[in-house]
């Protein structure tokens, strides 16, 4: 028997620093079918802070809402978002529903083993919640503001104050996401961070769906490129760690399923004798970085081979997701004009990165 999805009657804000107002009423006009209002910050002169704005803005919920959707005003949108956005929300109606992953998250390496097996939806695994566009059912929404008056401190921040608050709710996000980032300079001292894009940009025209939407299955171990430090890393799954999550040497991930470091290095080097235009390759990145791209995409074909199935880089969302994990790695060590270049010439070895852990998962033979 096929289900009704059921209805969604959505409101929308865009919480906005005024001095990026303008910028926020543009985003709204371009989408009318949202009927998007404005919120700013109410103490534009206060220390900066997205939380005071957060909380204006998931209080505004309409009248008759079902869902609250809030977006930030450097959101990037696609023309037909109204109806995509309501979509998405009918087939995760009670989850709070991220529409943007950061390319250099932690939930972006869950977008790709999500995108490597099929999966349309991958769970959020980061330690805040990703909120560049974010959907709640309405009664989430506005319980939103007594938690934060009664738990946020002074210095915290929106992303992660909701991650607490929604402690227990479902948190996903669709694989092939509609939101990009516009990377302006950053209100609250973000642009240390580099630019930040998208992990897995859903492309403006996509062929419909032919089976019920599927999600990754839970992740007990999630690889990551470390951008402050240019390091490969792991965060396993530890209940006795304050947030859930035990962050150790990618090596050390690989080595309790018996894959060596020498293994490891090995396989780069054989990679590296058919990669195309290797000498660029060198010439951009170096190979210490190299190495621990190669390390992080590796140990996430490993990890996705565990979580069911034979990653697949030749899915067409695999391959736009692949293509961000050495962009959203480098974005600090590699200037602005280059991370495209890089990206591009990286990808193929990502991807053989990724089939050749998935070998070694193979030859393990364990899941964790």
């Amino acid at each position: 028997m096929t289900l009704n999805p059921p209805e969604i009657r959505l409101s929308t804000v865009i919480m906005a620093h005024p001095r990026r107002q303008a910028a926020a009423r543009r985003l709204s006009e371009a989408h009318p079918a949202l009927a998007a209002d404005v919120v700013t910050d109410p103490q534009p002169q206060g220390p900066p802070s997205a939380l005071r704005t957060a909380r204006l803005a998931w209080q505004a919920v309409g009248t008759g809402a079902t869902h609250h959707l809030v977006l930030q005003d450097d959101a990037v949108l696609p023309p037909d978002f109204a109806d995509t956005v309501t979509a998405l929300v009918a087939e995760r109606p009670a989850a709070a529903v991220s529409l943007f992953s950061e390319w250099g998250s932690r939930t972006a390496n869950a977008v790709r083993a999500a995108a490597l097996l099929g999966h349309d939806w991958a769970p959020v695994v980061d330690d805040y919640l990703p909120s560049v566009a974010l959907v709640l059912p309405a009664a989430l929404a506005l319980g939103f503001e007594e938690y934060a008056r009664a738990k946020a401190t002074p210095d915290a921040t929106d992303d992660v104050t909701l991650l607490d608050y929604l402690h227990g709710v479902e948190k996903v996000v669709p694989v092939a996401g509609p939101v990009d980032h516009a990377n302006p300079p950053s209100l609250v001292g973000n642009d240390v961070m580099g630019p930040r894009s998208a992990a897995c940009l859903a492309p403006r025209t996509a062929p419909p769906r032919t089976s019920a939407p599927s999600t990754l299955p839970t992740m007990t171990t999630v690889p990551y490129f470390c951008w402050w430090e240019q390091l490969a890393v792991a965060y396993v799954h530890d209940p006795q760690s304050p947030d859930g999550w035990r962050r150790e040497p990618a090596e050390e991930t690989l080595a309790r399923r018996g894959v060596g470091r020498d293994q490891v290095l090995d396989a780069l080097r054989a990679a590296l004798e058919t990669v195309p235009h290797r000498r660029l390759v060198h010439d951009r990145v170096s190979d210490v970085l190299l190495t621990e791209v190669w390390t992080t995409a590796y140990t996430l074909g490993v990890v996705t081979r565990e979580l069911g199935g034979t990653p697949d880089p030749a899915r067409a969302t695999a391959r736009t997701a692949l293509a961000t994990l050495a962009p959203g790695a480098l974005r600090r060590v590699v200037p602005a004009p280059w991370l495209s270049t890089v990206g591009e010439l990286l990808t193929p070895l990502v991807e053989n990165a990724v089939l050749r852990g998935a070998e070694a998962g193979a030859a393990d033979g364990t899941t964790r």
